[in-house]
């Protein structure tokens, strides 16, 4: 049985997918609210408290857009330019880099069926992920998009 994107099944809201998120360390506070003590209770990522866009510095929002996916703001979830430029690297074997956006890459972090498996994805896997990526497009802003990116990209540590 082959699985289904998630846009397929049932596309989470925003306001779901900020409510299951979960940081990798839990903090324990004491009445007033002052930290006593942070323990690591999953060690398999690193993820830190939702943090809101707003919040977030401009620059590093930037920093992230340029690096991971310069044509966020252009695009409907896949950028279709770096898909035919990485298609066209890996006919040639001279791939330098991969064409997931920022949402392609939300996709795989909100449905594991959509994740990066070790040894990479499949073309179907890609598929998913692309349709999945279109439909949050269409169901979330760009700021709602890039703010779930940002709280959920794991971190090396």
């Amino acid at each position: 049985m082959l699985a289904l994107p998630l846009a397929a099944q049932a596309l989470p809201s925003f306001e779901d997918v900020r409510a299951a998120h979960r940081p990798s360390d839990l903090t324990l506070l004491d009445r007033h609210g002052v930290p006593l003590q942070t323990l690591r209770v999953d060690t398999t990522v690193r993820r830190l408290e939702w943090v809101s866009i707003v919040e977030t510095s401009p620059a590093l929002l930037r920093a992230i857009v340029l690096s991971e996916d310069k044509r966020f703001h252009e695009h409907s979830g896949v950028d279709w330019r770096a898909v035919a430029a990485s298609a066209w690297g890996n006919l040639w074997n001279t791939r330098t880099r991969g064409a997931s956006t920022l949402t392609m890459q939300l996709a795989g972090l909100i449905d594991d069926g959509l994740a990066r498996p070790a040894g990479g994805r499949s073309v179907a896997a890609r598929r998913g992920q692309a349709f999945t990526a279109t439909q949050l497009e269409r169901a979330w802003s760009k700021s709602q998009i890039l703010e779930a990116y940002l709280s959920s990209v794991p971190l090396r540590g």
